[in-house]
């Protein structure tokens, strides 16, 4: 008999979380009596991430706790997002007053040695700093009027943060995609790290160069660069997108849905 099951393996192990949580500026624990019951991200004005800490889970009662705590200390005035969300927390959010923005989902595919080609008409090569301008106009004409559109600031914010913080091997295994004639820098896919495995931080391909293969290409890159030192290549899609089907298509498997939820302030 065959049994299916949901890929839980793409998640951390609890040791990971709270090291990582442990290590990082903007980590909270929430503490039962002399237990840690759950670690919490609190960061940017939103809730991060949550999660349990065995044999402690995430209730109602905890959400509202630290939905009290992060509306007192940053004193908002109109909304309360919380990203990351998983199923299985969901319900204790939405007992809470926050209610669906989007949902995305990780999705996984072991790394290879491909035959990386592009199209004869574009070159591609490693992004550098000098790029970063540029590639915020990739980003801004290649999500408008979609599901991860963003305010301009948004997109330059996370390409500075990207740059501050990409190790260099990464940084390789990254790609900016550029017309021959008009040398303007078309396509764009960012390699990060998160929780130890590499991560598609961005990936993105202006309208009027979509269908010429030029994203394809960018993660064969990517997953070329990276076999020798990583066995995995990782990324968010966000549900409604059309890249979807092009991840699957290059053997990308789906780990579960993350939600990304907003409390109002009335």
């Amino acid at each position: 008999m065959l049994l299916n099951y949901k890929n839980n393996w793409f998640r951390p192990s609890w040791g990971d979380l709270t090291k990582v949580l442990a290590d990082s500026d903007d980590g909270y624990w929430v503490v039962s009596g002399d237990d840690k019951a759950a670690g919490v991200y609190l960061s940017d004005h939103s809730i991060g991430l949550v999660f349990g800490i065995p044999p402690y889970s995430i209730t109602t009662k905890m959400i509202d706790y630290v939905k009290s705590y992060a509306l007192k200390s940053w004193n908002l005035t109109e909304s309360l997002h919380a990203h990351n969300v998983l199923a299985e927390q969901e319900i204790a959010f939405r007992e809470n007053g926050f209610v669906q923005v989007e949902s995305r989902q990780c999705m996984m595919r072991p790394t290879e040695q491909l035959d990386a080609s592009i199209d004869f008409y574009y070159m591609d090569r490693k992004p550098t700093i000098e790029d970063m301008s540029k590639i915020v106009e990739v980003f801004r004409g290649a999500y408008t009027n979609g599901p991860d559109e963003q305010e301009d600031q948004v997109y330059a914010d996370d390409a500075a943060r990207y740059f501050d913080q990409v190790d260099p091997k990464l940084l390789e295994a990254s790609s900016v995609v550029y017309d021959r004639t008009t040398e303007e820098i078309v396509g764009v896919c960012l390699i990060s790290l998160w929780e130890g495995l590499p991560l598609v931080y961005s990936i993105a391909v202006l309208p009027q160069h979509r269908g010429r293969g030029l994203a394809s290409a960018m993660l064969d890159r990517a997953l070329t660069v990276l076999e020798p030192d990583y066995p995995v290549l990782r990324l968010f899609v966000t549900t409604g997108n059309q890249a979807e089907q092009l991840y699957k298509k290059k053997g990308f498997l789906s780990g579960g849905e993350y939600q990304h939820l907003k409390y109002t302030i009335e």
